[in-house]
């Protein structure tokens, strides 16, 4: 029983440890971005979702380094890249945003993604 519960105990830890990513979530983000405080914190984590896609396997640490408006805020929406530091890669993900009524939505354009070679 106490080998069994140890084994558990062990392998708990490990997935823990293999799965572990630290995220910075200050707030507001660096840069000039015009989204507000409430809408940055709503597209982070997607943000750094597609961060992962170029970082390295075994990276673990990811900081939002820069954001700039990439097209004009018309008719409430507008695009911003926002530059994502994922251990020794950098990126740039656009970010589309749209303010509504009802609330703010935003979305990634994947084809827009670009890895930043230093």
């Amino acid at each position: 029983m106490k080998k069994g519960i140890c084994l558990a105990l062990l392998l708990a830890g490990f997935t823990t440890a293999v799965f572990a990513y630290n995220y910075d979530t200050n707030l507001p983000l660096p840069g000039k971005s015009i989204a507000d405080t409430k809408l940055q914190q709503d597209s982070l984590f997607t943000v750094y979702m597609f961060a992962h896609r170029v970082a390295a396997a075994d990276c673990q640490n990811f900081s939002i380094t820069d954001t700039q408006v990439s097209k004009p805020k018309v008719d409430n929406k507008w695009q911003e890249v926002w530059t994502v530091q994922a251990c020794s890669k950098s990126a740039n993900i656009p970010v589309n945003f749209e303010l509504k009524p009802d609330g703010a939505s935003y979305a990634i354009d994947p084809m827009g993604v670009r890895v930043i070679n230093k």
